[in-house]
Order: structure tokens, then sequence, then C-alpha cells
């Protein structure tokens, strides 16, 4: 019942319509939230894209568009697209695994999605998602990934929210309930001890280039495909300058200049 709710395109429209009514919207709220308590999940299958038909566990007020498939679609494209059955994905700041099921789907069990997630519930959901899906080749490593291993400090993104942009922090933060101690990796370390990858997706909130500067070794000799969200204009100067220092070639997924942008990286290609 909840799943059929949940997936009613026109009943959420109506919801968000009435909800905004003086008296009679708050009165709305007030039965929505007896009904679906704050924080309550739905297992519901992906509508469209290329994650339709997998089964994911979401929150209805803030996750409805994975529901609906699609999300990012020009990243599910191009990830899908560059993938064969018995590949390595290396998928860098994984949230909840969507893109990790959708390239587990495409490289097999032959393969491997190695999902590096530092925000202790989002790698569990992944782990719940990935069993769901009945997908042993998604491996979830519950890390930070960064220039060097050792221990960060990494503020968690609003529990009123999908927690998607959570992010490593420097410096001297506040004490506080969402920021908490993470293990972090370097991609060039884990590499040297698992299967390398054919293919890197970074999603990190602006510290792309530190995840970049802990794979030199793995870019100069595997040279994987690289997919990453550029997040503002230093992580762009960064990470186009340190590919272009490695013969690697870019192009733009988006005509829109505005962050956050995606570009997918080639080696070899002058």
């Amino acid at each position: 019942m909840l799943e059929k709710m949940f997936r009613n395109v026109l009943l959420r429209k109506a919801y968000g319509v009435a909800s905004r009514i003086p008296f009679v919207g708050t009165g709305l709220r007030r039965i929505v939230k007896r009904v679906v308590p704050p924080g309550t999940r739905i297992w519901t299958t992906i509508a469209g894209g290329s994650g339709r038909g997998l089964m994911v566990n979401l929150d209805s007020r803030y996750e409805d568009g994975y529901a609906r498939g699609g999300h990012e679609p020009l990243v599910e494209e191009m990830l899908t697209s560059h993938l064969h059955p018995g590949f390595v994905v290396y998928d860098v700041g994984a949230h909840i695994g969507i893109l990790g099921l959708i390239a587990a789907r495409v490289v097999g069990r032959e393969g491997e999605v190695i999902a590096f997630e530092a925000d202790p519930g989002n790698a569990e959901r992944i782990t719940e998602h990935a069993l769901r899906n009945s997908m042993p080749q998604i491996k979830v490593v519950q890390s930070a990934v960064w220039r060097t291993s050792g221990r960060l400090r990494f503020e968690r993104a609003s529990s009123q929210s999908s927690r998607n942009q959570g992010a490593v922090v420097s410096g001297a933060t506040k004490e506080d309930s969402e920021t908490i101690d993470v293990q972090a990796v370097s991609l060039d370390e884990f590499a040297r001890a698992h299967r390398p990858p054919n293919v890197i997706k970074v999603d990190v909130e602006g510290a792309e280039d530190a995840v970049l500067e802990g794979s030199d070794s793995l870019f100069s000799s595997v040279k994987p495909i690289l997919i990453c969200e550029i997040h503002n204009s230093e992580a762009c100067l960064n990470v186009t300058l340190w590919l272009s220092k490695r013969n690697y070639s870019y192009v733009w997924l988006e005509a829109s200049e505005k962050f956050p942008r995606h570009l997918i990286a080639k080696p070899g290609i002058s």
C-alpha cells in the first residue's frame, strides 16, 4: 500500500499542492506524519532509466527521484556504455549505491563494484541494496577516499535529506552529532591488495582533486576511465590540470557550465 502511494505521481503532486493551503495543509501534514513517520523507508522498484527493475529502500520524503529512475541520466549512460561483463568499478562516494547497482548489473558476478562510502548509514544501505538484489559483486568499503590513508573528520549530510552531500572537513570544526571520525584510504594503496579498476566514478562533494592525488600510480599504470562530478571552479581547475599532465583527455557531459557538472576522461588521446 505504501509503495503504491510512493509511486503514484498524481497523488504526490496533489499532496504537494494541498499541503501548501493554509490550515488545510497543516492538518494534512500531521495526518501524513502519523501514517508515514519521519525516517520511514519503503522498498520499491525503480521505474525507469538504467536502474529499471532494481529494488531500493527509500525515504519517500527525500528520495522519490531515485524511485522514478534516471536521476543522473547522462552519468548512467556514460557508465553503462563503458562497462562490460567482468569489469571492475571503483565507485568513490557511492551514497546509497544506486549507480553501483546499475554498474553491478552490467559487470555481472565475474566483475566487481567496490563502493567507497564514508557515511556509515549510507554504507549500511548499500549492503542492504546489494543483498536484496542478489549482487555479491558489490563490495562495500566504509571509508573516505583521500590523497593518503589515515583518519579524517567527515561531516554527514543533514538527516532531513537523502544524506547525499556529506564531505570531509578540514581544520577546526564544531563538535556535533553529524561530524564524525572516519577511516580514509588512497586508491593507490587499496588497489595494491585488490583488483584494479577499469572505470572509476567519483562524486565526493568538492574533494575530487584529493581522490586523484591518491591514485597517481593507478592512472599511470592501469589507466582507468574516469567519470567525475566536479563541484566548484577550484576543483575544476585542479582536476583538469591533473588529467592533462597524465595525457588524459576529457569531455563534459553537460553543455551548461554551472556546477556541479560531470566529465568523462580517457587516457592516451591527444
